[in-house]
């Protein structure tokens, strides 16, 4: 399986924000903010809170797609 956070990067745009801005509002950490770059799992606690940021679903961030 493999997860893209295309949707994330979309939402950031349409907020003409930074990724740098949604890191600080988000209250996420750098090594996050990697892991997202990198299209790798992040737990459940930083999706969270990227969700009440937008106030949007983790569906609206994110998407798995089987190999």
């Amino acid at each position: 399986m493999t997860i893209s956070y295309n949707k994330l990067w979309n939402l950031i745009r349409d907020n003409k924000m930074k990724k740098k801005n949604l890191q600080a509002a988000a209250g996420i950490s750098s090594y996050m903010m990697t892991k997202l770059n990198r299209n790798e799992p992040v737990p459940m606690e930083a999706m969270l809170r990227l969700c009440k940021l937008f106030h949007c679903d983790i569906g609206d961030l994110m998407e798995v797609a089987e190999e």
